[in-house]
């Protein structure tokens, strides 16, 4: 008989007819309760007694079936969920949750670990090693996916929960650099990179500078989210209504999946003005260069062609800035004008890390007074800077 105590309650498992039938045992005190329950389960299968208590503990039909349907129902990171058990289907397809044990999910982030990638059209063979956070991050959704199976009554443990710390050292949850930008990096990018065929980077890179904003988080940024004029404007996002004031725009999806609201300075402020100016921009603030009127996808190739331009390295290398790197280079600017850590966390969209933080927040003004202080010590020239955006770029 197969009983086992997880907790504080006993669950049972056990085949019947190439089925695994399996469930919780709530009220059994002892060993003993708990295998006479099961018996008593056993007896009741045999002879019909049980309704839609056979389940089928396939891996891949599980995530198929139920756990990606629960995802894109109810998560913002369905698109990575989906992703990433393709990944894990894969690797584990035609196994059932029981035969999935620890050892299996070690060899798995160890063969992870060794496989490499190629990036976004990229025509070469693969030379980029498998980023640690990436394992971990697969390896964290294993663990969700069993431990939806575990509420569904389809396994009995999370068999993640039992790596050991030798292997967890392995993956990261994410990678901390240094910021790699300086002064002297951030003008020869916006004076020499950012030109000719890679001007059309140039709005979207200098307002970010200014603002913080994750790349989705600026080319999801929409005409309606920014309010230039005198009174407040009121934006409806999931069925909530935000106050956006004078020279403020909204962040209507961010990775947090909650919406907030900027301050616009000087700066951001005169890029804003110049892209709802543009005629041929109709939804997007910073579209496609290429699809006229499109969301902006991709970055990478034009901002690596300006940072070579500029004789900047790039990518993630010792000394080296991606796109990323302008939104640390924000929050570093701030900290050293001396903006406080709640106000960082609120331009930056940032979680609350404990109850204290829960507790304290910062106002519109406290932000707006913020981000004025980038202009005082800004390297570009707010008056002469040109900002130009779509087809037009072409000929710059």
């Amino acid at each position: 008989m197969t009983v086992r105590k997880r907790g504080q309650v006993w669950h049972y498992q056990f085949q019947f007819r190439n089925q695994t039938i399996c469930g919780t045992l709530p009220e059994a005190k002892s060993e003993a309760e708990a295998k006479q329950l099961e018996a008593d389960e056993r007896a009741k299968q045999r002879l019909g007694l049980r309704t839609n208590t056979t389940v089928d503990d396939d891996f891949t039909k599980f995530v198929k079936d139920v756990y990606l349907k629960f995802s894109k129902e109810n998560k913002q990171s369905y698109a990575h969920d989906e992703f990433r058990c393709e990944t894990l289907t894969d690797y584990f397809g035609g196994k059932r949750f029981r035969d999935i044990q620890m050892l299996d999910i070690a060899r798995f982030i160890k063969h992870r670990l060794g496989t490499k990638i190629k990036r976004y059209r990229q025509i070469g063979p693969a030379i980029k090693q498998r980023s640690p956070v990436t394992v971990y991050k697969e390896v964290g959704l294993l663990s969700s996916i069993f431990k939806m199976a575990i509420i569904q009554k389809v396994a009995l443990e999370n068999p993640c929960d039992q790596l050991p710390k030798s292997v967890r050292r392995t993956i990261k949850a994410r990678n901390k650099r240094p910021c790699a930008m300086t002064s002297e990096k951030e003008k020869a990018l916006l004076e020499k990179g950012l030109l000719g065929r890679y001007a059309h980077l140039k709005p979207i890179c200098l307002f970010d500078l200014h603002t913080g904003l994750r790349l989705s988080e600026a080319t999801r940024l929409e005409r309606e989210h920014i309010n230039l004029e005198s009174d407040s404007k009121w934006i409806d996002i999931d069925g909530q209504t935000y106050e956006v004031p004078r020279d403020c725009f909204i962040v209507a999806k961010s990775k947090t999946g909650k919406a907030r609201v900027l301050p616009l300075n000087a700066t951001a402020r005169m890029i804003a003005v110049h892209q709802l100016e543009d005629a041929t921009i109709t939804r997007f603030v910073f579209p496609s260069s290429k699809n006229e009127g499109e969301q902006l996808k991709e970055v990478k190739k034009g901002f690596a062609g300006a940072c070579k331009q500029a004789r900047i390295l790039y990518g993630q290398v010792p000394g080296g800035i991606t796109f990323h790197t302008l939104r640390h280079w924000f929050a570093t600017r701030l900290e050293d004008l001396g903006v406080s850590k709640t106000v960082r966390r609120d331009l930056l969209g940032h979680e609350p890390k404990d109850m204290t933080d829960d507790y304290t927040h910062s106002t519109i003004e406290m932000r707006r007074r913020a981000v004025h202080l980038l202009c005082q010590t800004s390297s570009e020239n707010v008056l002469n800077f040109e900002v130009r955006s779509g087809k037009s770029l072409a000929a710059g």
